[in-house]
């Protein structure tokens, strides 16, 4: 009788530690989801009860409307989420970094206008920043297409070179005795390095600025591509073989699939490093371009502008990564159930 006690205790207890937990854990998502809020309320105070040191007699504009604005949209963005566990795993996710991203640039926002510890005009305001974009609306615009389209051309060349080369040498023994050599020594210099060799062989600027860009991708794609077509399993090959497959057949049909994830990771990659060359390219002597338009707003010391070019640029590669990651996730959704997370 006397056991029986503590038994019917720890039956009423379980459920009871079970509703807690889960509250405590529905408390921890709640202040997690709330903490860039509060960073964005106590940058906001900084900005709007400090006064503005340097330059002298400065008024902010851009930089308050930008808080609010964000306060606003990621509390609106917080309230969905609560009926919405999809988009509460990832701002909950993503909450840190987002208020760190607030407090980075609350501390800017002290030690430029707020202190003047760090000095005009290669230590802009964030206020100061964020003004460049509407303020040149229509130039960035134009700079902006000027450089997808400049990208594109050149990405567009190096994926279909680099698929082909990758495909013939790791198919053919021939292409790569050929080939290897050349992308083992032309492969690894950098972008830059071939800046001086491009303005010489190519006939245009334009042309010298398509060549490094399919360049950067080119090489990751050929030397991923052949590596894993080169390193597929045997045994299905063989099977293949026995089946009357072709040669074509084995190639598009057993290497060609299992060599998706490189393919993928190349273009990753190569991405990343087409960036930097799309922006080495455009101070080859073209007329517009954000790469143009940076070196443009540097020789005048306008860094403000400098920084938003750099935002746009990090906001545009993110989109394209993005947008990546989605293809690479609906063409092997066979792998999901594969890797760790």
């Amino acid at each position: 009788m006397a056991d029986a006690q503590p038994a019917a205790v720890q039956t009423v207890s379980a459920p009871t530690r079970r509703v807690v937990q889960r509250r405590l854990a529905t408390a921890r998502e709640v202040v997690r989801m709330a903490l860039p809020l509060g960073v964005i309320l106590v940058a906001y105070g900084l900005t709007m009860g400090l006064p503005n040191v340097y330059p002298a007699g400065y008024e902010e504009h851009y930089y308050p409307v930008f808080l609010v604005v964000s306060f606003i949209s990621y509390g609106a963005s917080a309230v969905i989420a609560c009926f919405t566990p999809k988009l509460r795993n990832l701002i909950t996710y993503y909450s840190f970094l987002i208020a760190a991203l607030f407090g980075i640039v609350a501390v800017v926002d002290l030690l430029t206008l707020k202190s003047g510890v760090m000095l005009l005009p290669f230590s802009p305001s964030p206020d100061r920043v964020l003004q460049a974009l509407p303020k040149n609306l229509a130039s960035y615009g134009q700079n902006l297409a000027a450089s997808m389209v400049l990208l594109g051309e050149g990405v567009a060349i190096g994926i279909a070179t680099g698929f082909l080369t990758g495909l013939l040498m790791g198919w053919s023994k021939v292409a790569n005795y050929w080939f290897a050599p050349l992308l083992k020594f032309i492969g690894p210099v950098p972008s830059a390095a071939w800046l001086p060799i491009a303005v010489a062989i190519m006939p245009t600027s334009r042309a010298a600025g398509l060549f490094l860009i399919a360049l950067a991708i080119w090489f990751p794609l050929s030397l991923m591509l052949s590596s894993s077509i080169r390193s597929t399993d045997k045994r299905k090959i063989e099977a293949a073989r026995v089946m009357g497959a072709t040669e074509g057949y084995i190639l598009f049909h057993v290497a060609l699939p299992a060599a998706v994830p490189s393919i993928f990771d190349a273009l990753f990659m190569g991405l990343s490093s087409s960036f930097g060359a799309l922006i080495i390219s455009e101070q080859l002597g073209v007329k517009a371009g954000l790469g143009w338009y940076i070196n443009w707003a540097s020789s005048w010391g306008e860094y403000y502008k400098v920084f938003a070019t750099v935002g746009v640029f990090i906001i545009i590669f993110y989109l394209i990564m993005t947008l990546l990651f989605k293809v690479r996730d609906a063409v092997m959704k066979w792998q999901q159930s594969t890797v760790r997370w």
